[in-house]
């Protein structure tokens, strides 16, 4: 029967498109069991490719005709395969970097004209002539690599690579772009990586008219798309493979990351998986027939969807494999972490300590030399041991024995980071070779505890004798006898194990459970998980949709999702699960949490709504996790191009820190602070008790000067270490003073030890404290120039570079030592021409003078004032200008306390400074101390006192001219204020004026005090002049009052009845409903502008106007959003309830001035008829208001409930911000108020 060209399947039509070589295209339905041929070709077919989106058919015809078609079988385009046309790519030759222009030195031009002699180009004898075509993975190009015949007639033939573009806009009718450059030795073997940046394809070396090199050179080569060769790498096969074997396909999975080479040995077939990291190919697996009696394949396939899945048609059987990315990193305790990672390439193990080493890749620290590629190897997380299992069942471990760093140092100098004994980075020697036995499918090993390895095997499907899965256990170095085999399901896909030595499995069901009776457990995984670590009672899963799970393995077997975000890579410390994200960050979550996360602990400010929030920091785009060294605070991450970083985070670095800290390794941790630049703070903050307790020990520890001088100039007051660990931080008090209690205490040390050799350090708990004592630190300079002159110059420089210099100038001036002085200004490098002639202005002044001018120089003016009041009573004079000028008042009085007589004049500048500052009572009393009685009766007069002012006065025998007038300015200022009883009292007390007393009394309303100052001076006359007229303008005053509170109320019931009709009329608009509209040309609304409220109109309160352009505080801003929402927009729901409070609030000054008048009516009453009838129509005014408010209350507050229930409901943005508290407003009411009653009935 003819050859089956391509088997295809279209999953929308769910049928299968058979093409055959002999020409026929046949389809079979799933639903229909006869096969139906569409078409046939005559001369047959050679070739033929789906593209990837199943839309067209590429055909090579037998008479080598380029062919398309769609997936109806309708011809879209065909031409000749061969072409003397390079495509419609070709490239453009100007002639730069060509022969001819280069430089040949003495060859000369001549050389550059020389014919170069190439070999002639031709096939392998074990080519099989056929044309090969691969798509692009997004099926916009394609390649054709055939085997084209010389025109010479001698039967030769080379192979090309064409590739055609398929162009949209032309209707995806195939077009040359391209063909490749002429490689000897081309091979048929093509494969287009789906990401579209290369097309594999090989190239034989070493035979007649194939490519230039040695023998048995076996390379694959990739092609860029405009045909030339970019990289590659060599085949390691031997000689006689070379010779006569093949590859015979080659493929890529679906995620560009895998390449499967097909090789056709001279024994049996081979399948090679290689991957690419940093432009290495390494050789991950490699798949044999488990058949040995037939170990030829039929074919192989990569799964479309699932990248790491892979079919291999065998001769009688088909095997479906799915592999995972494993990384193989040792994950050690400290100190003993050596955090090695192994690679496998081939027969070769490689492998990097990161502790000690970054060997970027491809290269390594050291290799392991396999007898061949390994299906599965891992490192030991309890010894330094590695192992590896190969395809027959063999098991090898390795005793690495890698160096590791000498234990850091705590006292001492240097870190320590030589390795022990020198020499290599590990010596391995092999402790264990055993075999599984039997014929059998090697899934994966796994290193345990004591030396032991467990090798999970499968048995094959064409053993009957032999079914489902096998645990071999093998003993450990130096133990005989202890091997053990472990029957477990056929779907067991890995194995662990703990830390007690027991193994865990893992099915295709996601159940986890143990093989030991010992630590039973059987629980189930939230998903089937491509990466699984163990920390104790925590198992840590990624599932294959990037979902990162902790799950408890004993009660309350808790299983937590631990990232929103799709989790890319994960490790673990003794201290932290470290996760990256595609983010691109790295996440670190502390075990201590996790583990109270596992147990249903409430974590408190750790999560932040339903997700948890750890430690973080960026990483580069892409990258994953290789390895942690916890003892070197490092993690190790792996770019996607493979180039390797490695970064200190934060929270490790921390975690070490914390560690020294409480140990007492104050030096390790000084160290670790310094090199990762983190505040020093820590070292005394995580436990302030045992630092002052060992404050003797860490300055032996840490001893060198430099060291304790970085230390003590970074201490703050702050608590760095809640600010840095958190939670996780011990409880601990940090004392106030805490920055000058360390610095005192160290001080005391380094006294002790030597002020020569500790001089900086002991300056430096000087200036460092808050706030700084330069003072003292000077003093230690004066007490090293009388005790080791020889190092004070050094001692200078130093505080001046620790200080502000102008600062310590002035300190040292301060100090009257003008030697000190010109020490510090000539080694701070000050021009002279600023200081000498100051200084030596200050020599020429005696002793005190001296002192007060450095004082007035340095501003200390409560000190400069004492030296001029040490200078003699006669500066007193200037001393008292001086007070006066910088008002030092209190130290005044303190220093001439027992000087009577210029306390005196102290006392009258103190009150002319009061009397300034407008403290007139305080101002006068300061006079009257001083004997100024003039100025205490202006004082007084300023302060209203009047009852002081008038005593002070009678006192002081002031003339009657003078009296009259004070009397008429203090009267005039009561009464504008109010106080219209004692000015009436001033009047009658002081001038016997019973006329302006009656008259002020009836201005102010007090008719009670008019009528009894009337009676006591027998003045009836005064009855009819002035209390009359005044009770009538009273009632004319509150008439109008009421008048204007009846128009208000007029306007707003009328408004709300307008808003009532516009609630009936306009929902939308009265409720703020938004409707979404679409009006040409407008994107969004703007508050650039908005209408000012109008409603204010129906107050009487008045308005203010302001420009729009003004710039206004985010305090005055806030007012006015505030006043926005409280009146709102015009004709909605805001000023409507805007007007029913502004009702409501009538009622408070209805009710003021209802109290008021009360008191008008019955003297009204008493007056005269005429006024009984004024007294009448007020009590009738304001009965009818009182009235017709109430109404108004009623009529307002009728619909209220209905309209708030309404904005509810509606939805808008009516009372926005306000809604709350409009519900809660009460309604008011309008009490009862009867007025004189019967007294002035009609």
């Amino acid at each position: 029967p003819p050859e089956t060209l391509a088997l295809h399947y279209l999953p929308d039509e769910r049928s299968l498109v058979i093409i055959l070589a002999g020409g026929d295209i046949a389809t079979l339905a799933l639903d229909n069991p006869h096969v139906e041929v569409v078409g046939s070709v005559d001369s047959g077919i050679k070739a033929a490719a789906w593209s990837p989106d199943d839309e067209q058919i590429i055909l090579v015809t037998g008479e080598d005709t380029l062919v398309c078609m769609t997936r109806n079988f309708d011809v879209v385009h065909e031409e000749p395969l061969r072409s003397n046309d390079f495509g419609h790519d070709k490239f453009i030759n100007v002639g730069w970097g060509s022969k001819s222009t280069q430089f040949h030195g003495s060859l000369g031009k001549s050389a550059a004209r020389q014919p170069t002699d190439t070999a002639r180009p031709v096939s392998h004898p074990t080519d099989h002539g056929l044309p090969v075509i691969s798509f692009r993975g997004d099926a916009s190009f394609f390649a054709v690599s055939s085997l084209d015949p010389y025109p010479d007639g001698s039967g030769q033939a080379r192979r090309q690579v064409r590739i055609y573009s398929r162009d949209a806009s032309a209707g995806f009718q195939p077009k040359l772009s391209a063909t490749s450059e002429a490689l000897p030795g081309l091979e048929p073997a093509l494969a287009w990586r789906p990401s579209g940046n290369l097309i594999s394809t090989m190239v034989r070396y070493g035979y007649q008219g194939g490519g230039e090199g040695r023998q048995g050179r076996w390379d694959v080569a990739m092609l860029e798309r405009n045909g030339l060769r970019h990289g590659g790498f060599e085949l390691r096969e031997d000689k006689a493979d070379w010779e006569d074997g093949r590859v015979r396909e080659l493929a890529w999975n679906s995620d560009s990351e895998v390449l499967a080479v097909w090789i056709e040995r001279k024994e049996r077939d081979v399948l090679q998986l290689w991957s690419m990291k940093n432009y290495h190919y390494y050789l991950k697996q490699e798949l044999y027939s488990h058949d040995t009696q037939k170990p030829r394949f039929r074919g192989f396939k990569w799964h479309p969807e699932d990248p790491l899945s892979l079919y291999i048609i065998c001769q009688d059987s088909i095997q479906h494999r799915t592999f995972t990315w494993d990384t193989f990193a040792a994950r050690l305790p400290m100190p003993h972490d050596t955090a090695s990672v192994a690679v496998t390439d081939g027969t070769r193990l490689l492998i990097t300590p990161f502790r000690t080493q970054n060997t970027p890749p491809p290269m390594s620290s050291y290799h392991l030399t396999l007898p061949s590629t390994p299906v599965h190897a891992c490192l030991s997380s309890w010894q330094d041991t590695a192992a590896a299992v190969f395809t027959n069942g063999q098991v090898m471990v390795w005793k690495l024995d890698t160096r590791l760093p000498e234990p850091r140092p705590e006292a001492g100098p240097g870190s320590g980071s030589k390795l022990k004994r020198g020499g290599k980075v590990a010596e391995p020697v092999v402790v264990l070779e055993k075999k599984v036995e039997g014929k059998r499918v090697i899934r994966n090993l796994a290193l345990g505890p004591r030396g032991k390895v467990a090798v999970l095997s499968l048995a094959l499907a064409v053993d009957t004798t032999d079914q489902g899965g096998r645990v071999n256990v093998f003993g450990g170095e130096g133990e005989q006898g202890e091997d053990e085999e472990v029957e477990v399901e056929s779907d067991v896909e890995r194995i662990l194990w703990t830390d007690q030595g027991n193994i865990l499995v893992l099915n295709g069901q996601k159940r986890l459970y143990s093989l030991s009776s010992k630590e039973p457990i059987d629980i189930t995984l939230p998903s089937q998980p491509t990466s699984i670590l163990l920390a104790g009672r925590l198992l840590f899963t990624l599932s294959p949709t990037s979902k990162l799970h902790m799950t408890a393995l004993t009660a309350p077997f808790a299983s937590v999702s631990l990232a929103q975000q799709p989790v890319t890579s994960f490790t673990l410390t003794s201290s932290f699960l470290i996760y990256t994200t595609t983010s691109h960050f790295a996440h670190f979550a502390p075990l201590v949490i996790l583990e109270r996360l596992a147990n249903g602990d409430d974590l408190g400010g750790v999560g932040v709504g339903n997700e948890l929030k750890w430690e973080e920091r960026r990483v580069e785009r892409g990258a994953k996790i290789v390895v942690a060294s916890e003892s070197e605070m490092s993690l190790v991450l792996q770019a996607t191009r493979g180039n390797l970083e490695t970064i200190y985070p934060r929270p490790m670095v921390l975690q070490v820190v914390k560690r020294d800290v409480l140990g007492g390794a104050y030096r390790a941790a000084f160290l670790t602070c310094r090199k990762h630049r983190l505040d020093l703070n820590i070292l005394y903050d995580l436990d302030p008790e045992k630092f002052m307790a060992n404050l003797e020990n860490f300055v032996e520890q840490v001893y060198e000067v430099d060291y304790l001088n970085l230390f003590i100039s970074s201490l703050n007051s702050d608590d760095s270490a809640k600010a840095v660990y958190g939670e996780q931080a011990r409880d601990s008090t940090i004392p106030a003073e805490k920055v000058n209690t360390i610095c005192d205490s160290l001080r005391t040390l380094l006294e002790a030890r030597g002020l020569e050799t500790y001089v900086e350090s002991i300056l430096t708990t000087h200036v460092c404290k808050i706030p700084a004592d330069y003072e003292s630190g000077l003093r230690v300079l004066l007490q090293l120039q009388a005790v080791h002159p020889e190092i004070v110059e050094d001692a200078i420089k130093y505080i001046i570079f620790l200080s502000d210099v102008n600062k310590l100038y002035d300190v040292a001036l301060g100090m009257y030592n003008f030697q000190l002085v010109l020490m510090i200004a000539q080694y701070s490098q000050k021009d002279p021409k600023e200081y000498l002639p100051f200084l030596r202005e200050l020599r020429a002044l005696d002793k005190w003078d001296q002192r007060f001018k450095i004082d007035d120089h340095l501003e200390r003016r409560e000190s400069a004032l004492a030296n001029l009041k040490q200078a003699g009573p006669e500066r007193f004079e200037d001393a008292a200008s001086y007070l006066a000028k910088y008002e030092l008042y209190d130290t005044a009085f303190k220093l001439y306390k027992d000087d009577q007589e210029k306390l005196i004049v102290i006392h009258d500048l103190y009150g002319d400074y009061l009397y300034d500052r407008r403290e007139y009572t305080d101002s006068a009393l300061s006079y009257l101390i001083a004997n100024k009685p003039q100025k205490a009766l202006k004082a007084y007069e300023r302060a209203h006192a009047w009852r002081e002012l008038f005593a002070l006065a009678k006192k002081e025998g002031l003339s009657k001219e003078s009296m009259d007038e004070m009397i008429e300015r203090v009267t005039d200022y009561l009464g504008s204020r109010g106080r219209h009883l004692e000015a009436s009292q001033i009047f009658i007390e002081y001038s016997s004026d019973v006329d302006s007393a009656v008259d002020t009394c009836c201005r102010g309303a007090e008719f009670s005090e008019a009528y009894r100052l009337i009676s006591i001076h027998d003045r009836p006359d005064l009855v009819e002049a002035m209390i009359h007229p005044g009770l009538e303008e009273a009632h004319e005053a509150l008439i109008e009052v009421f008048e204007e509170m009846d128009g208000q109320l007029d306007k707003e019931t009328k408004r709300l009845k307008e808003l009532n009709e516009i609630r009936e009329k306009d929902y939308d608009a009265f409720y703020i409903v938004e409707r979404e509209i679409d009006i040409e040309g407008v994107d969004v609304a703007t508050n650039a502008t908005t209408v000012a409220s109008a409603f204010t109109r129906y107050t009487v309160a008045p308005s203010t106007m302001f420009s729009q352009t003004t710039r206004m505080t985010g305090q005055t801003a806030k007012s006015k959003r505030g006043k926005k929402r409280a009146t709102g927009r015009r004709g909605t729901v805001d000023e409507w309830e805007y007007l029913v409070m502004s009702i409501g609030r009538l009622l408070a000054r209805v009710d003021e001035k209802s109290a008021e008048a009360l008191t008008l009516l019955r003297h009204l009453l008493l007056a005269s008829s005429d006024h009984v009838a004024l007294a009448q129509s007020l009590q009738n005014t304001i009965l009818s208001f009182r009235t017709k408010l109430s109404n108004a209350l009623d009529e307002a507050w009728q619909d209220r409930d209905a309209v708030l229930k309404e904005v509810v409901e509606s939805g808008g943005s009516g009372l926005e911000g306000a809604l709350e508290k409009s519900l809660g407003e009460i309604k008011p009411q309008v009490g009862e108020w009867k007025g004189m009653g019967l007294l002035l009935s009609n």
